[in-house]
């Protein structure tokens, strides 16, 4: 038999070591998926059922009129608005609004045994109420992915939260590790905080919002994210900050008449664009990580008609680039 040289001994002995590792890894795969599907073989039946479920609002106190306001005839004082948060995670979201009069609605199908829909009502620091509704996965995640559970589309959960219109309401919508479709159009809209991570979400406002609406917050991080027609909002001040992902606001809609808004975008590893309409009158500044000005534009009173809404626009940017296109 050939004696064999140094070079071939060591080849021979990395190619037997990476079959080893090889094999070593798919044996691991094997025992952790069928470990996962015994994990969730003791949770019982997977199979997704429809759920329909009505979350009854709390009754919205309205403040007495001041005797000296009343004498005067002053209009009565608006409502305390609904304080009303809505976090889901791992699934197809949709929020959209609802016609007067009814209540918050959920509908949707996800397996019970795998996920948990829940909803209470608490009182924060002796304040009012604020009602949560909130979607989970109750099985380890690994165990899911790993069973092949929650990957297709088929089995993942989706779920859709229906909002009356016709209820002043302050929102805080948290939707995080899947895909959302959120329209806000038309929604007495009072206060709005938005969190979205981990996914492809789109935020709307397809009609104008019908609330006072002082602000707007909006944090977005690893995804995908885009808003359409953020002039329907109404807001007199936006704030949005992004991080590991791609941020897109389009400032189309009917922006409140007469208003000076202020809109502050910032922006951390990833590409941000604002979608500006041509009737806008726009002063705008952007800056990177250091303040050093990277562009800066101001339309006067004879290039846009002077009627037009006067936004003001605020970017500073880091480890990424930013566009403000004009259309």
């Amino acid at each position: 038999m050939k004696k064999l040289s140094g070079w071939q001994k060591a080849g021979l002995f990395v190619g037997v070591g990476c079959f080893s590792i090889v094999a070593l890894g798919v044996l691991a795969l094997v025992i952790a998926v069928v470990w996962a599907r015994s994990t969730l073989a003791d949770v019982g039946d997977t199979t997704p059922t429809k759920v329909e479920r009505t979350i009854a609002l709390p009754e919205i106190p309205t403040p007495a009129p001041n005797a000296a306001g009343a004498a005067a005839g002053s209009p009565s004082p608006a409502p305390e608005p609904l304080r009303l948060t809505v976090d889901l995670e791992e699934g197809q979201f949709t929020v959209q609004p609802g016609p007067p009069g009814s209540q918050v609605q959920v509908q949707g199908m996800f397996s019970p045994n795998l996920y948990e829909l829940t909803e209470d009502r608490a009182a924060a620091d002796g304040g009012p109420a604020r009602t949560t509704i909130r979607f989970r996965s109750k099985a380890p995640a690994w165990a899911r992915v790993l069973a092949g559970f929650g990957g297709e589309s088929g089995s993942r959960p989706q779920l859709t939260v229906i909002i009356p219109e016709d209820v002043p309401i302050e929102l805080n919508l948290r939707l995080s590790m899947g895909e959302s479709r959120v329209d806000l159009g038309g929604l007495a809209l009072r206060n709005l905080d938005v969190e979205v991570s981990m996914g492809e979400h789109r935020i709307d406002f397809a009609r104008p919002v019908t609330g006072e609406l002082g602000r707007v917050r909006l944090d977005a991080n690893m995804g995908n994210i885009a808003v359409s027609n953020l002039g329907n909002a109404r807001a007199l001040a936006v704030e949005a900050s992004g991080n590991m992902g791609n941020l897109t606001a389009d400032l189309g809609g009917a922006w409140q008449p007469g208003a000076d808004p202020e809109l502050q975008f910032s922006h951390n590893m990833g590409e941000l664009t604002v979608r500006v309409p041509m009737g806008i009158r726009l002063d705008s500044d952007i800056r990177n990580e250091q303040g050093e000005n990277q562009g800066s534009r101001t339309d006067s009173a004879e290039r846009v008609d002077a009627n037009a809404p006067h936004v003001r626009l605020r970017i500073s940017t880091s480890m990424g680039g930013s566009r403000v296109i004009r259309y």
